[in-house]
C-alpha cells in the first residue's frame, strides 16, 4: 500500500456535518439585590438553573451597565476603562466555591497589556470599555455625563474552559456572581467619591443553547448523565514592602496544576484620588526575582531585570506563551502617557508611538503618576508605569498548548515563595499582587447530587 497521502484540498469525502437539532437566544439577568450601585457595593446575579436541555455560552457573556458621574466635576476612568470598577469576582453554586478573584481589576488591566493592540484598544474596546478616551488610555466621563459599557465577563473558569465547553444550565442549583466594585479613589481619576458614581441598569447578557430533547438524551447518553468540564481559573494573593533590597513573601496557591505566576507592583502613593491606580504598575527598583516551592528554585536561576528588560520580557512572553508568536499584540510599551497640551504635548505623544520606551516600565522607572503627567491639560510626560512581571510553571511536554494534557506544576500541600530583590532606594513602599493561573476540573453529576462540584 502506497504511504503517500492525498492533500486536505482534495479530500473531497470530508465535508462538516450538519449540528444536532439546537436553537440559540438571547436573555438578560438583572441583579438580585438592588436596582443601583455606588462604588464599594457588591451585585449580586443569579443565573437561572433547572433549564432542561439549555447551556450557558461565557465566551459571549458580558456585564452591561450605566455609570453616571454625579460629581461637580469630569473624572477619567483608569486604564481598562469600565472594567477598572470591578474589584472582586466571586462566582458560587450550591455553597460551593467555583471562583473568587481579588483585585480582578488589576489582573484585567495587566492582561489587557499584554495581549490586546493599542488598535483593539482605541477602536472596540473604547466603544464596549472606553480603554481609550485619552492619552493615557481612560475615558473622561464629564460632570453629570452618563455612558452605557459592555464588561466581557472574562479571567474566569466558566469562560476559560479547554477546550471550549458550553456550561449545563440545567443543574439543580443556580450559579451565583457576586461583583465587588472598588472605590472611586482606586477606579477613577479625579475627585468623586464613592456615592457620586453611580452603576444603573446592570445586567448580565448571556447567549444560550438549546437542545432538542432527543438532542439533549444524546449527550446524556454519551456522557453517562457527568459533565467534566477542564478549564483555567485565577487566585490573587498580596503582600507589602518597603524600602528593603530583598522581599521575601509566602503566596499560599495550593493547587494541582500551577501554570504560571504573574506579578504587578503599585507604588503607594498611586492610591489616591488623582492618580491612576489599577493600572500604574511599577519597576519599583526590582532586578532579579524566582519563585521557590518547598525551597526549590523556578526558574533555576533568577531571572534578572536590567537595562531595557529584555529576559524579564522574554519570560514574560514564555508566560503567555508568546515568545514566537510575532503576530501577537500588546500595549506594554505604548499608550502610557498624556497627548498634554501645545506644540509639546504633540511631540511628547508623537514620540511615545514612534520611540516606545524600554521594556518594562514604559516611561515610568517608579510608577507614580502625579496630577501634573496624569492630565491633559499639561505637556508634562505621564509617569504611568506598565511593568508586569511573569514566569512560566509547565513544562515542555504541553508547553501551555496541547488539547490532550496539562502540565502545571502541582503545589498541594507545598510551600510557595516569592524571593525579589531590589535596587537601593528605587524598592520603595508598594502593594505587590501575585496572580496565579492554574488548572481546575468542575463536575456536574447528574445522576448524583446534580450541583456543580469544583477541583483543584
Amino acid at each position: 500500500m502506497s504511504s503517500e497521502v492525498f492533500s486536505e484540498s482534495l479530500a473531497y469525502p470530508k465535508m462538516k456535518q450538519r449540528a444536532i437539532s439546537s436553537r440559540s437566544f438571547r436573555t438578560k439577568i438583572s441583579p438580585s439585590n438592588a436596582q443601583s450601585f455606588t462604588m464599594g457595593q457588591t451585585i449580586n446575579l443569579d443565573l437561572p438553573s433547572n433549564l432542561t436541555g439549555q447551556y450557558y455560552n461565557f465566551n459571549q457573556m458580558y456585564l452591561k451597565f450605566k455609570v453616571t458621574n454625579g460629581n461637580g466635576a469630569a473624572v477619567k476612568l483608569d486604564r481598562a476603562g469600565a472594567a477598572s470598577l470591578i474589584k472582586r469576582i466571586q462566582i458560587q453554586t450550591a455553597g460551593a466555591q467555583i471562583y473568587d478573584c481579588d483585585k480582578w481589576n488589576v489582573l484585567y488591566t495587566a492582561l489587557l497589556d499584554s495581549e490586546a493592540s493599542n488598535e483593539w484598544k482605541g477602536s472596540v474596546g473604547n466603544i464596549l470599555t472606553g480603554t481609550s478616551g485619552g492619552g493615557l488610555g481612560a475615558e473622561e466621563i464629564a460632570a453629570a455625563g452618563v455612558r452605557t459599557f459592555c464588561v466581557p465577563m472574562v479571567l474566569n473558569p466558566l469562560a476559560n474552559t479547554t477546550p471550549h465547553r458550553l456550561i449545563p444550565a440545567f443543574s439543580l442549583s443556580s450559579i451565583q456572581f457576586r461583583i465587588s466594585l472598588d472605590s472611586a479613589p482606586n477606579a477613577t481619576v479625579g475627585a468623586a467619591t464613592d456615592p457620586q458614581v453611580v452603576l444603573s441598569d446592570v445586567e448580565m447578557v448571556c447567549l444560550m443553547t438549546e437542545l432538542s430533547p432527543s438532542a439533549q438524551a444524546q449527550v446524556d447518553s454519551m456522557t453517562g448523565g457527568v459533565y467534566n468540564i477542564l478549564a483555567n481559573s485565577y487566585m490573587n494573593s498580596s503582600t507589602t514592602m518597603g524600602g528593603v533590597s530583598q522581599v521575601t513573601a509566602n503566596l499560599g496557591f495550593s493547587v494541582s496544576s500551577l501554570e504560571r505566576i504573574l506579578l504587578v507592583q503599585r507604588k503607594t502613593e498611586t492610591f489616591a484620588a488623582n492618580r491612576y491606580t489599577i493600572g500604574n504598575r511599577a519597576k519599583n527598583g526590582l532586578t532579579e526575582y524566582q519563585y521557590l516551592i518547598n525551597s526549590e528554585s523556578y526558574p533555576q536561576r533568577p531571572i534578572k531585570v536590567e537595562d531595557k528588560g529584555a529576559e524579564a520580557c522574554a519570560e514574560l512572553l514564555i508566560a503567555n506563551h508568546s515568545l514566537t508568536d510575532f503576530r501577537a499584540g500588546n500595549s506594554l510599551q505604548n499608550n502610557n502617557i498624556s497627548a498634554g497640551a501645545g506644540a509639546a504635548g504633540v511631540v511628547q505623544l508623537a514620540n511615545a508611538f514612534n520611540n516606545p520606551s524600554q521594556f518594562p516600565h514604559a516611561y515610568s522607572e517608579d510608577g507614580i503618576g502625579s496630577t501634573a503627567g496624569d492630565v491633559d491639560a499639561t505637556a508634562v510626560v505621564g509617569d504611568i508605569g506598565s511593568a508586569l512581571y511573569g514566569c512560566e510553571f509547565e513544562t515542555g511536554l504541553s508547553d501551555g498548548k496541547s488539547s490532550t494534557i496539562y502540565s502545571g506544576v502541582s503545589t498541594l500541600a507545598s510551600n510557595v515563595q516569592f524571593l525579589g530583590k531590589y535596587s537601593g532606594a528605587n524598592g520603595t513602599g508598594a502593594t505587590l499582587d501575585f496572580f496565579a493561573q492554574y488548572s481546575v476540573l468542575l463536575s456536574l453529576d447528574m445522576r448524583g447530587g446534580g450541583v456543580f462540584s469544583v477541583s483543584v
